[in-house]
């Protein structure tokens, strides 16, 4: 009821934005300190994932849904600006049903002054220059199991006051004060819990705990290249799993363990420099970020270690190819072996528990935080003290842009973890896209993609209008 009584109401509102107003690109309207028209957009698609893992104890699809979304942009007399995006979803996602009203984005900008301005609301902020790694991107939060062709519905955007100060074209500063925590969907949401374990999950937004945090980017241009360096103290979008609580029965002839576990936020502070240049044909970006969290210690298996993380890419544009590679690592420096498997993502071995537990002095308790913070370990990439990764993103334009094929490949030479996205697109019409492709995850025993690959690799298609 919710959803209808919205889209009626847009609906109002748009036939108004028409019939009242003229509709104008947003930089004429902001430099006519007389205008006060409303930019109107919008779209509708849908989405069918269909999985390529069978198993008869499971539905065809992933994912199948139907959006309708709808942005407004107005601005009064140059000093004013309200911005919203919202969308409407009917469909499911991993057997779940999606939620029908979904806020993108809804915020105010207020010119203080020519070149400061004032803003507050949910917004998507991403910091950074690198193509497919982020590193120093900590105040977006991100849904890792959206399944949608357009990877930019990955973003959640969150609840932020921000003040931005432009000094001419050479130098600009960004602060940005997050009040609440809206935690990341984390990839592993999906994954069959074993027999006696629960995981407690986070509320969407955590609005009656202190979880604030704040950071600062400021941005260099001088002649050629754009530099910035970024500051972040608060709580990483990406949370991590505690062990809450856990119980042994002896009573039969196999220990049965109940474990509880609890996903929780956990604050960090993330110091990080990125650039972007040209040289002759080629664009170079790169990142490097160094991420220390508050409170490591083997008594907090929640809380990842210490990393010091880099990235370089080039794109290569001849005629009506565009080319796009990337390598990435990250170290680090205070890395410990684990000798426990992690809890998520392999079977028990009841038998072997036994045997433990006849051992004197067996910590039961401490044994299960171990393969707890294994797990973590898993998810973070921190399962060796130096990773490697590299990445390449292929497409080609045909019939003047109407067809686009492409790829995209992304492997870790450490854990060798694989993601093959082949795909192309169809634009008919101008407005209308259709989508076609497939998600490919590749991984050896006890990674984390041969442990997603079951409910994320799918083929997929998309159609999209927009008007």
């Amino acid at each position: 009821m919710a959803g209808v009584i919205l889209i009626k109401a847009l609906t109002v509102l748009s036939c108004t934005a028409f019939t009242g107003y003229s509709l104008e690109s947003p930089v004429s309207e902001m430099n006519d300190p007389d205008s006060s028209k409303i930019i109107l957009s919008g779209f509708i698609k849908n989405n069918t994932f269909f999985d390529l893992e069978r198993n008869s104890g499971k539905t065809l699809f992933s994912a199948l849904n139907a959006v309708a979304g709808i942005s407004l942009d107005k601005s009064i007399k140059g000093k004013f600006r309200g911005f919203a995006e919202v969308r409407y979803s009917y469909g499911a996602q991993f057997n779940e049903a999606l939620s029908p009203v979904v806020v993108r984005e809804v915020f105010t900008d207020f010119n203080l002054t020519p070149s400061v301005i004032l803003s507050a609301g949910q917004k998507i902020i991403k910091w950074g220059t690198a193509d497919f790694t982020s590193l120093n991107s900590k105040i977006n939060p991100v849904n890792y199991i959206a399944r949608s062709p357009d990877r930019e519905d990955a973003d959640l955007g969150n609840i932020v006051a921000s003040a931005s100060w432009f000094a001419g074209s050479f130098f600009d500063l960004e602060a940005v004060l997050v009040p609440f925590y809206r935690p990341s969907t984390l990839l592993i949401d999906p994954v069959p819990i074993p027999q006696g374990v629960e995981i407690e999950q986070l509320k969407p937004v955590i609005t009656d705990q202190k979880l604030t945090g704040y950071g600062f980017r400021a941005g260099f241009h001088p002649k050629g290249i754009d530099i910035g360096l970024s500051w972040f103290d608060g709580y990483d979008p990406m949370p991590g799993i505690k062990l809450s609580s856990a119980a042994l029965d002896l009573s039969g002839p196999l220990p049965a363990v109940s474990v509880k576990l609890k996903v929780t936020p956990y604050k960090t502070r993330c110091a990080a420099i990125d650039f972007e240049t040209t040289a002759g044909a080629f664009g170079i970006r790169g990142e490097a970020a160094w991420s220390r969290p508050y409170n490591i210690s083997p008594e907090n298996e929640y809380i990842p270690l210490e990393e010091v993380r880099w990235v370089a890419g080039s794109d290569y544009n001849p005629g009506n190819w565009r080319i796009i590679v990337e390598y990435s690592g990250k170290y680090l420096p205070d890395f410990i072996p684990l000798s426990a498997l992690p809890l998520i993502g392999t079977e028990p071995d009841y038998e072997q528990l036994a045997l433990l537990l006849q051992q004197p002095g067996f910590d039961f308790p401490g044994y299960l935080k171990q393969q707890t913070s294994a797990f973590n370990r898993l998810y973070n990439y921190q399962m060796h003290r130096i990773y490697h990764s590299t990445g390449i993103r292929i497409e080609h334009e045909l019939a003047w842009g109407r067809v686009i094929p492409s790829l995209f490949a992304m492997y870790n030479l450490t854990s060798r973890d694989l993601l093959m996205i082949p795909e192309i697109k169809f634009r008919p019409f101008d407005g209308l896209t259709v989508t076609a492709g497939a998600e490919i995850y590749s991984g050896k025993e006890g990674s984390l993609y041969r442990l997603i690959n079951d409910f994320m690799e799918s083929i997929y298609m998309g159609i999209r209008i927009n008007f």
